[in-house]
C-alpha cells in the first residue's frame, strides 16, 4: 500500500474541507451585514431634495487572492470581505459602523517581514472595526468619536493603494513599533479633520494604546492600563492645471498631486496579551514603552507618454524613542496610468525596511491593476523579497469587487 499517496489525498481533502468552511463563514457574515444594512435603508429616507445626499450611504468591497510561493511551490487563498454603512442622525451628525470579515487557507506561505499582501490576517467571520459617531462642524471641522481603523485617515494616498505589499501603506516602524489601530485591528479613539482651504487637511486622532479586533477589548480606554497613542498629519494636494482634466478631477492616467507629513508618538504598557502569545518573547507585566514615528509621503504625477500618465510614489519614516521593533523604512515608485483603452495602471516599485538585530528586508514589486468593469479589477503582482540574505520569489492574483455609494 502506498501509504504517501493515501497521506497526501488525506491532506488534500483537509485543506478542502478548511477551504468550504472558511467560505461558509464568509458567506454567513456576508449574509448578516447585507440583511443590516437592507433593514437600515429600508427605515431610512433621503434627507431632501433639494440637497441630493443620501440620508444612508454604504459599501461592500470583497477581495479574494491567490498567492504562490513560487520557490517553495506552495500556494495560498486568502479572502477579505468587509462592509460598512453611515446614517445621518441629525444636521451634520452621522452614526457610522464599519466591520470586517477574513479568511485564509495557511496562516501564510513567505517569511517575509513586511508581508507582501495587505489584506493577509488571521481566519475570522466577524470583526468590529467602526463605530462611532461623526459630527461635521462646519465646512471646514470635522469630528468623530469612536471606534476606528487608523489606516482610515492614514497612509492611504492613491500611489500607496495601487501595490499590494503593506509597507507601501502603513510604514513599519509606526504599524509594528506600536500597537496601532491598522487592519485588522480598531481602537477606541477621537478623530479631528480640520481643512483650512481646498488643498490642506491637518488630522490628528487619539487613541487607547492598545488596539485589537476582540469585542470585549475594543471598546475600553484606559491610558493607565493600555497607554496613549496620537498619531496625525499635514497634506497638501495642489491643483495644478497641467495634470488636471476638464471636470477639475486629475486627468486620465495621473495621480493627484499629494504630499503628506504624518507622525506618531505614545506610550503603552506590555504585559500578560504580549507574554501570551507564543509567538513572542515573555514581557514582564506594565512594562512601558514609548516613542514614535515620523513619515512623509508623496504621490507626484509625471509627464505624459502616449494615452498613459507617468507617477512618482514615494514614502519613507524612521523610529523615535525607544520602539525598536523596526528602525526605518523607505519606498519608491513608478506608476503608469490608463495604459490601456480601459484604464489600467501598472507599477513598480520597491520597499526597504530596516529592523532590530541589524535585519534588513527590500522587496521589489511588479503589479498591475486593470478595471474589468467600475466595480470589478484584476491584479496580478510579482514580489521578489531579499531578507536577511535570504530571497523569496511570490505571485498574487487579486480580484477586487467595490459596491456603494460610500
Amino acid at each position: 500500500m502506498n501509504t504517501t499517496k493515501f497521506s497526501s489525498l488525506g491532506n488534500g481533502l483537509m485543506a478542502y474541507v478548511k477551504m468550504l468552511l472558511t467560505l461558509n463563514n464568509l458567506m454567513k457574515s456576508a449574509l448578516l451585514l447585507c440583511v443590516a444594512f437592507l433593514a437600515v435603508a429600508v427605515q431610512a429616507q433621503p434627507d431632501s431634495v433639494d440637497t441630493g445626499d443620501p440620508r444612508v450611504k454604504w459599501h461592500v468591497d470583497a477581495v479574494t487572492e491567490g498567492q504562490w510561493n513560487i520557490k517553495t511551490g506552495h500556494a495560498n487563498w486568502v479572502n477579505m470581505l468587509s462592509a460598512g454603512v453611515e446614517v445621518s442622525i441629525w444636521r451634520g451628525g452621522s452614526l457610522e459602523f464599519g466591520a470586517l470579515a477574513t479568511g485564509s487557507l495557511k496562516d501564510g506561505i513567505v517569511d517575509d517581514l513586511q508581508d507582501f499582501s495587505n489584506i493577509n490576517a488571521e481566519s475570522r467571520g466577524f470583526r468590529l472595526t467602526h463605530l462611532g459617531i461623526g459630527q461635521q462642524l462646519s465646512e471646514k471641522l470635522y469630528i468623530y468619536a469612536g471606534l476606528r481603523e487608523a489606516d482610515e485617515d492614514y497612509f492611504n494616498t492613491d500611489g500607496a493603494s495601487i501595490f499590494t505589499g503593506s509597507s507601501y501603506g502603513c510604514v513599519p516602524q509606526a504599524g509594528e513599533n506600536l500597537a496601532l489601530g491598522v487592519y485588522p485591528e480598531a481602537a477606541l479613539g477621537l478623530y479631528l479633520e480640520y481643512r483650512p482651504t481646498d488643498v490642506w487637511i491637518v488630522s490628528t486622532t487619539v487613541y487607547n494604546g492598545m488596539a485589537s479586533d476582540r469585542l470585549n477589548r475594543q471598546f475600553r480606554f484606559c491610558p493607565g492600563s493600555d497607554g496613549l497613542i496620537n498619531i496625525g498629519s499635514v497634506s497638501y494636494s495642489p491643483a495644478i492645471s497641467r495634470y488636471l482634466g476638464d471636470g477639475g478631477e486629475p486627468a486620465e492616467g495621473f495621480l493627484a498631486p499629494t504630499y503628506v507629513l504624518g507622525y506618531v508618538a505614545g506610550w503603552q504598557y506590555l504585559g500578560d496579551e504580549t507574554a501570551g502569545d507564543a509567538t513572542e518573547a515573555a514581557v514582564p507585566a506594565k512594562q512601558c514603552r514609548k516613542g514614535g514615528a515620523l513619515w512623509a509621503s508623496v504621490d507626484q504625477p509625471l509627464m505624459r507618454v502616449g494615452r498613459a500618465g507617468l507617477n512618482l510614489f514615494a514614502t519613507g519614516g524612521v523610529r523615535i524613542g525607544q520602539l525598536d521593533a523596526a528602525r526605518g523604512h523607505w519606498a519608491a515608485a513608478l506608476l503608469l496610468g490608463n495604459v490601456t483603452h480601459c484604464g489600467g495602471t501598472l507599477a513598480m516599485g520597491v520597499s526597504q525596511a530596516r529592523y532590530a538585530e541589524k535585519l534588513k528586508e527590500t522587496d521589489f514589486e511588479t503589479t498591475f491593476e486593470y478595471p474589468v468593469l467600475s466595480w470589478l479589477s484584476l491584479q496580478p503582482a510579482l514580489h521578489i523579497i531579499r531578507t536577511d540574505g535570504k530571497t523569496n520569489v511570490a505571485a498574487n492574483l487579486r480580484l477586487s469587487i467595490s459596491l456603494g455609494n460610500l
